[in-house]
């Protein structure tokens, strides 16, 4: 083949890669920014974003890898997360940080807040803050995974933090978290087919800290029941579903809100509600007693 026939074949070729290669789309992890100049005692924010390259994305798990002798992890913040359902919360052990979460219908946008970091610089150094094991998933109905790319932050670290110099990551929350539903349900592949309850919710501001829950058949006096600490999904005590289930969140900030299930099976309180009988019966007594005396002063007066 001569070098005339090549190029009229290569050509074309080139062309037609060109225009018509199939894109590759990928998800990329990342943060907010690549490089930060820090001084010792210094506070400073990392933040951690995804972008779903025109990809809808509905779960997202990983780890953050930090150098501990350079970074003293502060807090974690999730309050405007993307993720709706944590499988795993943010969580800091030996310099890592273990993320796993849903979104529920998916997402897909170029600046997806995943969660964000305060650390404060405790020595001089330069090191970096790595993203590591990243795995996406398809909202496609089959759990495709995801291409994915990540991008790591660089930092340097030198001087002294002024003394006098206020903290900037102070934020006051005072809202609740936001509205939640909890739901029961059962599936014969989870806790042998026992009922049990599905719920989260978000907080905006400082994010949710943790879950409590109380089971009562008796929803007036529910009060005198005590809170259990709970993660969902977590079993019902009450498998015949006559109980209201509460449900509170807290935040990270001392808020709470309350959400209340009722009972898909309310028990019939004529016969089984014994204590509702022994009020009325104390009541019926107490006013009897009260009438007698009252008649008793009268005849003595």
């Amino acid at each position: 083949m001569t070098k005339s026939q090549k190029s009229k074949i290569a050509i074309p070729l080139i062309i037609f890669m060109l225009f018509f290669a199939i894109p590759v789309f990928a998800a990329e992890i990342y943060f907010d920014t690549k490089t930060q100049e820090i001084k010792v005692n210094q506070l400073f924010e990392v933040v951690i974003f995804i972008n779903t390259d025109e990809e809808s994305i509905n779960a997202v798990e990983g780890k953050i890898v930090f150098p501990e002798k350079l970074l003293k992890l502060k807090e974690i913040r999730d309050g405007n997360s993307i993720i709706n359902f944590w499988i795993e919360r943010p969580r800091a052990k030996n310099g890592e940080i273990l993320f796993s979460g849903i979104i529920p219908g998916g997402y897909m946008d170029k600046k997806g807040l995943i969660f964000s970091i305060i650390f404060q610089a405790i020595q001089e150094g330069r090191g970096s803050i790595e993203i590591r094991d990243i795995k996406a998933l398809l909202n496609d109905g089959k759990g495709t995974k995801a291409d994915t790319t990540i991008s790591n932050s660089q930092f340097a670290i030198s001087g002294q933090e002024p003394a006098s110099r206020p903290a900037v990551f102070e934020k006051k929350d005072i809202d609740m978290p936001e509205t939640f539903e909890p739901t029961v349900a059962s599936d014969p592949a989870i806790f042998d087919g026992k009922y049990f309850l599905v719920f989260a919710t978000q907080d905006k501001a400082s994010g949710i800290d943790f879950y409590e829950a109380k089971e009562s058949r008796q929803g007036l006096f529910s009060i005198f029941k005590s809170w259990m600490p709970v993660e969902s999904p977590f079993v019902l005590n009450d498998q015949e579903l006559r109980s209201f289930i509460f449900v509170k969140a807290i935040d990270k900030a001392g808020n709470e809100r309350i959400a209340v299930v009722e009972p898909r099976y309310p028990i019939k309180w004529y016969y089984e509600a014994w204590w509702i009988w022994i009020i009325i019966i104390l009541a019926i007594i107490f006013t009897l007693i009260f009438i007698k005396r009252n008649l008793w002063n009268k005849i003595i007066h």
